[in-house]
């Protein structure tokens, strides 16, 4: 019996192991798991410019390869780079026709703003261009009360993260303003910001630089974008947004397309000024492009369950036609499988299981007066290696 159950555990240890060393491996790739700069520069590749940045990322987003990489998926504040998923998540809900009446509370939250008026009516299309040019928290805060309430949007928006598989990032408000729990990582926005630029909308408000604001009656101002990257002519700069908080420190995602091939450049703690970075980075990968061999991939999204088939849809009225336009295309969904925690759990009550019914049976041999006669005691060997 003793034999039965140190087999049965060292079964049950050996299989929980390889369930935990599954859900262990690093999204992406294991080399993105590694501590400091990862690149893999074949012949003729330059040297990787230095970047000051606590962690970052640069991903060729037409086939989905990471070219470079230093601490990926570190978890940090991401500022306003979050309102990238907020924009992604409200895209499926609403339609940019759609009006929204401003709240007092929207127009009184703290940082950025891009001018609401309380009572005034908004288009969904105003406010999302409030919110990616001028970084407005107000714009970003009524988008998600638009659809029910902010409590119920910032669900659908870990919702939409679990679902491109973006699993550092925990979402607790739509703005990016500063939260003890609100965490994201190079690796997460840089998938976000890829299936965004997939779909034409998402990819026409990023790379706008001005657009007349609605003001009060009647009149119109100009807003502009503050992505330097897109307002200093960097070639083929397509957006994609800023962000900064005294906790998260400068973060930024920033893409550009030259010939057909698409890369986005995601900094978070950048010590530098956010352009310059980005600048850096994306040089290098354009002229590098075949000569490095990828330190990782972007993962695609799950597949959604039947209740969200249409989460990760393109917009209403988006043919095939305009998303192979918009240069990227979301990679298609994995096979619906169940996640690697759900099969830990089974073995581990199996497992419970089976040590417990073979418990009881012990007991119910003792108390029915059945004895196994004592072992003779082995003399100790030390091992001796053959």
């Amino acid at each position: 019996m003793r034999r039965l159950l140190l087999t049965l555990g060292l079964a049950c240890s050996l299989a929980l192991g390889a369930a935990g060393a599954a859900v262990a491996e690093t999204i992406g790739g294991e080399q993105l798991a590694k501590r400091g700069v990862q690149v893999n520069p074949g012949p003729g590749a330059k040297p990787f410019p230095e970047i000051w940045a606590e962690t970052w990322i640069l991903v060729d987003a037409t086939n989905g390869t990471v070219l470079a990489a230093k601490n990926s998926h570190d978890r940090r504040p991401p500022a306003s780079t979050l309102k990238t998923l907020t924009a992604l998540t409200v895209l499926q809900e609403l339609t940019l026709d759609q009006t929204y009446v401003a709240k007092r509370k929207d127009t009184l939250i703290s940082g950025a703003r891009a001018g609401l008026i309380a009572g005034k009516r908004y288009t969904i299309e105003d406010l999302l261009y409030g919110m990616f040019l001028r970084s407005g928290n107000d714009a970003a805060q009524a988008l998600a009360r638009a659809p029910g309430s902010i409590k119920s949007t910032v669900g659908r928006m870990n919702e939409v993260a679990r679902q491109l598989q973006a699993n550092d990032t925990t979402a607790k408000n739509p703005t990016g303003l500063d939260h003890k729990r609100q965490l994201s990582s190079s690796y997460d926005l840089a998938l976000i910001a890829r299936a965004g630029l997939a779909r034409p909308d998402f990819a026409t408000f990023v790379r706008t630089k001005t657009y007349r604001f609605p003001g009060g009656g009647g009149s119109t101002y100009t807003i502009y974008n503050q992505n330097r990257l897109l307002m200093g002519g960097f070639k083929g700069a397509i957006g994609v947004k800023t962000g900064f908080t005294s906790n998260a420190g400068r973060t930024f995602v920033g893409a550009a397309t030259r010939k057909g091939t698409t890369l986005i450049f995601v900094g978070m703690g950048i010590h530098d000024g956010s352009d310059s970075a980005a600048k850096k980075a994306l040089r290098w990968g354009f002229k590098n492009l075949g000569k490095v061999t990828p330190v990782g991939v972007m993962v695609g999204p799950i597949a959604p369950a039947a209740d969200d088939a249409a989460l990760l849809d393109t917009p209403t009225g988006a043919s095939d036609e305009a998303l192979a336009n918009a240069g990227l295309g979301i990679p298609p969904a994995q096979d619906s499988m169940a996640p690697l925690w759900f099969w830990l759990i089974i073995a581990l009550a199996v497992c419970t299981l089976a040590l417990g019914w073979i418990s009881k049976r012990r007991q119910e041999n003792r108390g029915s007066g059945v004895h196994q006669a004592p072992r003779a005691k082995r003399q100790y060997r030390p091992y001796q290696p053959l």
